[in-house]
């Protein structure tokens, strides 16, 4: 199968002009990727994926979405496809507590490919900081680990927990280091549970800030499945205004 993950630079006060900014970008990159089977993004609103739900010409024929409502503008993150490959959010493990490391199950028939996906958007402190402190907050990539220490001991009955199937991990990791960096600090951190980065240029950028820096943030990670990169088809000039996040397109298959 093949999954886009993409940071799209969400809404500020979900004005029409956004909403349709939003479309506008989603049905290219539909265009971009048509051959996608699976979109996972992040800093989207709900509004946002409300305005394209059930339609195809966006990816989007089943969609679904998840925020918290703690930051301003409700972002959350969103699972897109034209194919009924997915559950709705994963109540049974979901915490979140982790800000954003959300599981799905998804189930692609033709490739009889099953596993669970989590759409990650790891967060900075909430905005609105002090009226939430009662909650144990982890900041940026700090979520993933605490998450994925979190599901690992969620086994209430035998071959039931999380880990006991396939896992991917995709998404915004707000790294903020190359690639060489994050699978020499980061990378150590998830082998303990199994996960593995995919291999990759140590090149590769997916995100450039106010300052015209360039830094790896958005990735896949894998634990029993095989993920490939595959060559970027855009880049930061081709992309405009869309956002300050560039696409990044894996094809994922059994081990």
């Amino acid at each position: 199968m093949k999954l886009v993950t993409w940071n799209c630079k969400g809404p500020h006060r979900n004005t029409k002009f956004e909403i349709d900014n939003f479309r506008e970008n989603i049905k290219w990159l539909k265009e971009t990727y048509p051959d996608a089977d699976l979109f996972a993004i992040q800093e989207c609103s709900k509004e946002q994926v409300d305005s394209i739900r059930g339609n195809a010409e966006y990816g989007a024929k089943y969609a679904a979405w998840y925020g918290d409502d703690i930051d301003w503008f409700m972002r959350g993150t969103a699972l897109f496809s034209n194919k009924r490959c997915f559950t709705e959010r994963e109540e049974f493990y979901h915490n979140p507590d982790f800000r954003y490391v959300v599981p799905y199950s998804i189930n692609i028939k033709e490739e009889s490919l099953i596993f669970t996906l989590f759409n990650v958007w790891t967060k900075a402190k909430p905005q609105n900081y002090k009226a939430y402190k009662t909650t144990n907050y982890h900041f940026y990539e700090k979520n993933v680990t605490e998450a994925l220490a979190y599901y690992s001991e969620l086994n209430f009955y035998p071959n039931t927990g999380i880990f006991d199937k396939p896992c991917l991990m995709i998404g915004d990791f707000n790294f903020g280091r190359n690639v060489a960096e994050v699978k020499n600090t980061f990378g150590k951190e998830i082998n303990k549970y199994g996960f593995v980065i995919p291999d990759m240029s140590e090149n590769l950028v997916t995100f450039k800030n106010n300052k015209s820096s360039f830094y790896f943030n958005d990735t896949c990670i894998v634990n029993g499945l095989k993920a490939v990169i595959l060559q970027q088809a855009v880049t930061f000039d081709s992309m405009k205004d869309r956002s300050d996040h560039i696409p990044v397109a894996f094809e994922i298959s059994s081990k």
